[in-house]
């Protein structure tokens, strides 16, 4: 049975109660952070820094990163978290009022003299400066104003009001809208543009394939459309893995800027055009095409995956000054209508992948159904935890590789005692999803200054990197394997132990602790690797839980990483808001130079890399027994029946050799059992029949 919206209020507000209480943190701190990542992830934000500020007349809660780094957008953040157990509403006058102080907030941070009176070291001071030194660049101001209360109001519209020039667009994330974002089951909301308010319907041509499951378009985008569009909606047009190598972020290529400029007339000749993927398209039947053809005048979720130079060109001539010229541009686009959202999850990304070639992307098909996801999840279903001290059961460390698995397989068990026993085995501490792992992986590469830009930035970095990996892997080597997945949750729980003492410890004033975690065990495996030496993931592993001589060395470098972010002379020109000047790589390598001493009973707990590689090389020896023996099971208890069919469609498509028809009579048999090179041999014949179509 589906959540009901006040089921859906109590549960969350005692997810963020508990979350201050365990983390000894404020509860609008909590709640801060457990909504503004939902934000993140639906794009609505960048990323989140903290920044509270209450006085009379101005309100701010944090911001959304440099507006440099985000389409010239300057994104603050108001909060108003309600503690009441029933839904408590909010008017129109008491958003205003939150509104009317944030745009107060940004009209005094470009004032001196209030600047001048605030802390050089406290994260406001930081904020107003980042808004005055970068004040000439932004074109658009977003205040996201999050709260647990229920608009009571009809028109939910927010007229943009002037800040010193520019409009400020003001969105509002109440209890509603979390809740139809979570019943929806996805990460982010529907992005539906209407073409009409953008210059009108786009004239397009049916070109889809009478044996395709989607729909297929040739369609002509004005320049102009397309400009309005990027304006409005901006990276959130340009599908989350070609973003990694098409960030429009003004790099226009020059030679379609001067035909944007010089030759409009030639543009759809000498320009390559888009391609672009939608979930769903309206046609607009009043309209009519003396060619044959059709007018669309909704594209929802509409993406871009291969032309983000195009797109970003026509935008940046806006700012040029040669809007008048994009009247005369007319774009060819190639567009994929694909409703079924699982065939999407399947298509789309081979559509971005096959569509760039000028600027080429290898195999980013890292969405939550890739290989290296689909095994965490799996390692995650099947590894038990070793017991901690003092408990006599055993607990799963949960990878939600989608978004809200955990409580999708929670809300399935109908009993109270079934879903106390769920608890009991997968502990909400102990729930993982993949941004999180991102985090946590860069920062034990050593990426602090990426992990500090926030989880977007973190997880489309492990995307490029681990997709490389992936491709990498030959035959039965492989990297992603159930050590991995144990030595991965160990460097969470590292991870998360340390962001509990950091919160407790008598030198953290509150503020920056995502940076302080993120330096701080950065800077100890550094330390460690010029040493040769490597920490015992396999220990921490097996006792679930960090000794004492671990702790004290993370603490001695959290210490050091406060000093060097808000107490150490920084290099000239660095910002000297300390969250934007963690994101620098400058800030980085001068922590890295930054003398400091392990103790001996810490050194005395750290492996040799010999001993490494040893714990390695027997772990990779157990695994590949355990995969074999997986391997066999499975061929095994396919059945003859299965047999059959792989014979008869192999033969049928003319997609196997003489040898491998003769090894697939045998399989048909009764009682088959194979031997061992026939184990693997048997694998590929499946994958080859599956690749051409075959299902089970």
């Amino acid at each position: 049975m589906e959540k009901t919206l006040e089921e859906f209020h109590s549960e969350l507000r005692n997810e963020i109660l508990v979350e201050a209480e365990s983390s000894n943190e404020l509860t609008e701190d909590a709640f801060f952070y457990f909504f503004s990542e939902d934000l993140i992830k639906a794009e609505v934000i960048p990323t989140a820094d903290r920044c509270f500020f209450d006085k009379p007349g101005l309100k701010i809660d944090g911001y959304g990163g440099n507006p440099i780094d985000d389409d010239a957008t300057l994104s603050l953040i108001v909060c108003d978290f309600s503690n009441q157990e029933e839904i408590v509403s909010i008017n129109r006058s008491e958003i205003d009022s939150m509104c009317k102080k944030a745009i107060n907030f940004i009209s005094k941070s470009l004032d001196p003299t209030f600047r001048e009176d605030l802390d050089m070291t406290s994260p406001e001071f930081g904020l107003t400066d980042l808004i005055s030194s970068t004040w000439d660049q932004i074109q658009k101001i977003k205040i996201v104003f999050i709260t647990n209360k229920s608009l009571n109001i009809r028109n939910r519209d927010f007229d943009p009001i002037p800040v010193n020039g520019i409009h400020a667009e003001f969105v509002p994330w109440d209890i509603n809208r979390f809740y139809d974002l979570m019943i929806s089951g996805k990460e982010k909301e529907e992005l539906i543009i209407n073409l009409g308010e953008y210059g009108g319907s786009i004239t397009a041509l049916n070109a889809s394939s009478p044996n395709n499951d989607f729909e297929s378009y040739l369609c002509i985008m004005p320049g102009y459309t397309l400009a309005k569009i990027f304006k409005v909606w901006g990276s959130r047009l340009l599908e989350q893995n070609v973003r990694v190598f098409l960030q429009a972020k003004g790099k226009v290529n020059k030679g379609i800027r001067s035909t944007i400029e010089q030759n409009p007339n030639m543009f759809f000749s000498y320009n390559n055009g888009i391609t672009a993927t939608a979930s769903d398209i309206k046609k607009d039947f009043n309209q009519t095409s003396e060619k044959g053809g059709l007018f669309i005048s909704s594209i929802t979720n509409f993406q871009i995956v291969n032309g983000g130079q195009t797109t970003a060109s026509v935008h940046e001539a806006i700012k040029r000054g040669f809007e008048e010229n994009l009247k005369d541009i007319q774009i060819q686009m190639k567009l994929s209508v694909v409703s079924n959202e699982s065939r999407a999850e399947e298509i789309v990304p081979k559509i971005s992948e096959y569509a760039n070639s000028q600027n080429k992307v290898n195999h980013i098909d890292f969405t939550s159904n890739n290989k290296f996801h689909v095994d965490m999840e799996n390692y995650s279903r099947k590894i038990l935890a070793p017991q901690k001290i003092g408990t006599t059961i055993q607990t799963r460390w949960f990878y939600e590789r989608a978004r809200g698995q955990y409580n999708q397989e929670k809300a399935l068990l109908k009993s109270t005692a079934e879903k106390k026993k769920f608890d009991a085995l997968n502990p909400k501490n102990q729930k993982v999803t993949k941004d999180q792992l991102a985090i946590v992986i860069n920062t034990f590469l050593c990426k602090p200054d990426l992990v500090s830009k926030g989880s977007q930035k973190c997880y489309v970095e492990f995307t490029q990197a681990f997709t490389k990996k992936q491709a990498s892997e030959e035959g039965d080597k492989t990297f992603f394997d159930e050590t991995f997945f144990k030595y991965s949750m160990a460097k969470v729980l590292i991870f998360r132990r340390f962001d509990e003492l950091v919160k407790k410890a008598d030198w953290y004033a509150e503020g920056y602790k995502r940076n302080i975690v993120a330096y701080g065990i950065a800077k100890l495996l550094h330390t460690i690797k010029r040493k040769n030496k490597a920490i015992n993931y396999n220990n921490i592993w097996k006792s679930q839980s960090l000794n004492i001589e671990l702790e004290n060395s993370l603490l001695l470098m959290g210490r050091e990483a406060v000093i060097h972010l808000t107490e150490a002379e920084r290099p000239k020109g660095a910002p000297l808001n300390t969250g934007e000047y963690a994101k620098s790589l400058d800030c980085w390598e001068l922590f890295k130079k930054v003398p400091v001493s392990l103790g001996e009973d810490f050194k005395n707990t750290l492996l040799s890399k010999e001993e490494e590689k040893g714990v390695l090389k027997e772990a990779s020896k157990n695994q590949k027994f355990d995969n074999q023996l997986e391997t066999e099971n499975y061929i095994v208890s396919l059945g003859s029946d299965f047999w059959k069919k792989v014979l008869k469609f192999c033969m049928q498509k003319r997609i196997i050799s003489p040898r491998d028809q003769n090894l697939l009579y045998r399989a048909i048999q009764v009682n088959f059992v194979p031997v061992d090179w026939q184990y693997p041999r048997l694998i590929k014949i499946i994958e080859r029949a599956k690749d051409n179509g075959f299902k089970d």
